[in-house]
């Protein structure tokens, strides 16, 4: 990898499609240091080998080089509130639980019940031992072994209990996210965090819960689902109908790499139309579309946008006041861009925190089982925890979706957001199928240099995780 500036190429704007950066410039309050920063590096890999989306041994090599030995998110503290409170964390055919072990310690163990294999944590659970649902083998939240039914039967474990302590992983947090690290000998995690803490400071996501929640299984590689949301060129055809208010052309990327931490962002301009419409496209009516975008996800009525002149700044201020009554909250801090806009992070190998109000998701892609050829998506909102003492919401039950289950329907906390990603959810198979089946002509997949830089970047790294050159 090579060090450089943040990209020089200029995406194309129009009349009525300005570039992120004069939007910054119009904005009614002060940026945060995260929007003024720009990146530092920018990948020098164009060609991906189709294979290491589909190939069992690339996904061996994943599970040895990858899983087994990065930093990578698995739950949010309010996930378990109490202690005793645990929840899975499966990736692959690993499985491990997070378990809260005092008020502000976690422990991370395998799943495994070290007598005869039972996985011992199978959903949200809690209580003051960890209980085997096989036999009753029970253990302490700090993974000491408590009880063992006809321990007299067992004089190999009742001689030497010390060995018999629940195996653990590496644990840190961040924001109110869980890490862990099955490697004993992994790095400190802070350094991996990258610009993450500096950027997301002011945002605070610790003071955010998660209000919604959805796990959705993909026939598609979890590299396939992860890259579909690392750039905004498929909405030209993807989301068409979001096109009158979406920048997707003028989306700006950013790439940060240190070569401990490897973080990507992407910022998509929401209230103006795309490039793609043309000059004679409406500010107006871009600007109208969001409104109505964000209203049915609040439950509240859209603000009427009557010119583009002031559009932005009056639909930022119905957001302020709307989300300010909500929630017993001052927001008048947040500039336009926090409110209006999407900012998407990305922490190598698979976490997507956003930033700002404006769309503050977080996704999580995993491989699913042993099959290289299926992935898991885990989407969460966070909300601001609401003000004048209110006590903190629970984090919401995850809703689970099959193979074959859209988000419309299923989870009315996502509003218009159910229609967008089931649009996603679509290629998503035809992707995979393309891949598996691309003819010996077909030697890589090819990227755009700016665009599709976060992907190439991805690939970069990961190549060299699992020891891979170019076009392998």
């Amino acid at each position: 990898m090579k060090d450089a500036k943040s990209s020089q190429i200029k995406a194309p704007v129009s009349k009525v499609s300005p570039s992120v950066e004069d939007l910054f410039d119009q904005d009614s309050r002060p940026l945060p240091v995260a929007l003024k920063s720009r990146g530092n590096y920018e990948p020098g890999l164009k060609r991906i080998s189709p294979r290491r989306y589909y190939d069992p041994a690339v996904a061996k090599l994943e599970k040895e080089r990858l899983w087994l030995k990065t930093w990578q998110f698995a739950c949010r503290e309010e996930d378990i509130p109490e202690i005793g409170d645990r929840v899975p964390y499966d990736v692959g055919d690993l499985s491990f639980f997070i378990v809260r072990s005092a008020e502000n310690k976690f422990k991370a163990f395998y799943n495994t019940c070290l007598h005869r294999g039972t996985r011992l944590c199978d959903g949200q659970g809690g209580g003051e031992h960890i209980r085997c649902p096989f036999h009753g083998w029970e253990w302490n939240t700090d993974g000491s072994l408590h009880h063992v039914p006809s321990a007299w039967d067992f004089p190999i474990v009742t001689d030497k209990p010390d060995e018999f302590r629940l195996p653990e992983a590496q644990v840190a947090t961040w924001g109110g996210f869980i890490f862990i690290n099955p490697d004993p000998d992994a790095r400190p995690f802070e350094p991996n965090l990258g610009v993450l803490p500096e950027h997301f400071r002011s945002w605070e996501p610790e003071n955010h819960f998660t209000y919604a929640h959805v796990s959705k299984r993909i026939n598609a590689n979890w590299k396939v689902a992860l890259e579909a949301f690392l750039e905004s060129y498929h909405v030209v055809e993807t989301h068409s109908d979001a096109l009158p208010f979406t920048g997707d052309v003028t989306t700006q990327y950013d790439i940060w790499d240190d070569g401990v931490s490897h973080i990507s962002r992407l910022i998509t301009p929401l209230g103006v139309p795309s490039v793609h419409l043309g000059d004679e496209a409406s500010r107006e009516a871009a600007l109208q579309g969001v409104a109505m975008f964000m209203a049915m996800g609040a439950g509240v009525e859209p603000v009427k946008i009557d010119s583009a002149e002031d559009g932005r700044s009056k639909l930022a201020e119905w957001r302020r006041q709307t989300m300010g009554t909500a929630l017993q909250r001052d927001f008048s801090h947040l500039s336009d861009a926090e409110l209006v806009d999407t900012v998407q992070y990305f922490m190598f190998p698979n976490f997507c925190p956003w930033y700002g109000e404006g769309l503050p998701l977080v996704y999580q892609f995993l491989p699913y089982g042993d099959d290289p050829n299926q992935s898991v998506m885990n989407i969460r909102i966070l909300a601001p925890v609401p003000g004048n003492g209110a006590p903190r919401p629970p984090s919401a039950q995850i809703v689970e979706l099959g193979l074959d289950d859209p988000f419309t329907g299923n989870v009315p906390e996502f509003g218009a957001l159910t229609h967008v990603v089931d649009q996603d959810m679509v290629n998503m198979p035809s992707i995979q199928k393309g891949l598996k089946g691309a003819s010996r002509s077909m030697h890589s997949v090819v990227l755009g240099r700016y665009q599709e830089c976060r992907i190439a970047h991805f690939h970069e790294v990961l190549g060299k995780v699992l020891g891979l050159a170019e076009g392998e």
